[in-house]
């Protein structure tokens, strides 16, 4: 009866110490099989941006916006105070871009007209060479043979130049170049002395929304300063500068990643990776590389800035 329970005693072990084992390499396998992400930090951002500036210096006289405004392409964002010598230079280039044309367009009609008289230049020279050799013909003469070799040569010219005008409309090459030349010097002079007045103007180069306006009237301003931004918030981007070159190398574009704020901890928000920079950084002595990553997803608690946790999910890994 004791070698019974002995018995009874030491399967009992065994079968708990199986139950132990078994349970030890499932939890040993589970954990081996945890997908090991590579994971990075990163910044959230407007999936586009721009700073604005004026291309002029002057003294700020108007601001059509204020942060959070909604604006259109070339919308206007604020104005600089009138420049009257750029105002009298614009009037003038206008002027002299029409004398100019007016000055072509002219010309042009003049074809007709310049055929004719070229025509009755050449009867005209032909009418005073025949004279001049009959003359000759009469008396020879070193002066009458001077006379008429001189109506001759005005007869060949008057000829060429109707030749000419014949295969040019009436009209002669060189004159018409040096007045569409004139006509393009001015047009040349107004585009300027329009974008002297325009760089009065600040106009939104893109839709999207007024960030950080720093502009008050009265303001003095320099051409190139930053006076506010434009950002387009309908979806957001991450970039990550901090995957060295042996990370890297392990990215690819059209990789998904999940990526968390450290402000929406709770958020796990999917995305692409989009762009691998080409070009190196080095910090701290590392060889480092931006990646972005468009989020497919936002949430209205999302701000410019905020850090992300960036997780590359492996390619084979994709789906699951």
């Amino acid at each position: 009866m004791k070698k019974s329970l002995i018995l009874i005693l030491l399967l009992t072990a065994a079968a708990v110490l199986s139950a132990c084992g078994s349970a030890t390499v499932a939890a040993d396998a589970a954990q081996t099989a945890e997908p090991d992400y590579l994971i990075a930090e990163g910044s959230l951002l407007p999936v586009k941006a721009l700073d604005m500036s004026f291309s002029a210096s002057g003294r700020i006289v108007g601001v059509a916006v204020k942060d959070g405004d909604t604006v259109r392409v070339d919308q206007v964002l604020a104005n600089l105070e009138d420049v009257p010598e750029a105002d009298a230079a614009l009037a003038k280039a206008h002027q002299d871009v029409l004398d100019a044309q007016v000055a072509l367009d002219d010309y042009k009609a003049s074809g007709a007209l310049n055929l004719a008289q070229g025509q009755l230049e050449v009867i005209l020279s032909n009418s005073k060479y025949k004279n001049a050799r009959d003359n000759y013909l009469d008396g020879r003469s070193t002066e009458r043979k001077a006379r008429m070799d001189e109506a001759e040569a005005n007869l060949k010219l008057a000829e060429d130049a109707y030749a000419q005008l014949e295969d040019n409309e009436g009209l002669d090459p060189d004159q018409l170049d040096a007045l569409e030349a004139r006509l393009t010097t001015a047009e040349a002079a107004l585009n300027s002395a329009q974008a002297a007045v325009d760089a009065l103007t600040l106009r939104a180069a893109m839709s999207g929304t007024v960030v950080d306006v720093n502009l008050i009237p009265g303001q003095q301003i320099t051409a190139g300063e930053t006076v506010m931004a434009l950002a387009d918030f309908s979806s957001w981007v991450v970039k990550t500068d901090s995957l060295t070159e042996l990370e890297v190398v392990d990215i690819s574009e059209g990789q998904s990643v999940q990526v968390i704020l450290d402000a929406l901890p709770e958020t796990v928000l999917k995305g692409t990776v989009t762009n691998i920079n080409e070009r190196f950084e080095e910090k701290r002595g590392d060889i480092t590389y931006t990646v972005t990553v468009q989020l497919d997803e936002t949430d209205p608690l999302m701000r410019w800035g905020m850090t992300a946790a960036v997780y590359f999910i492996p390619p084979e890994g994709q789906g699951s």
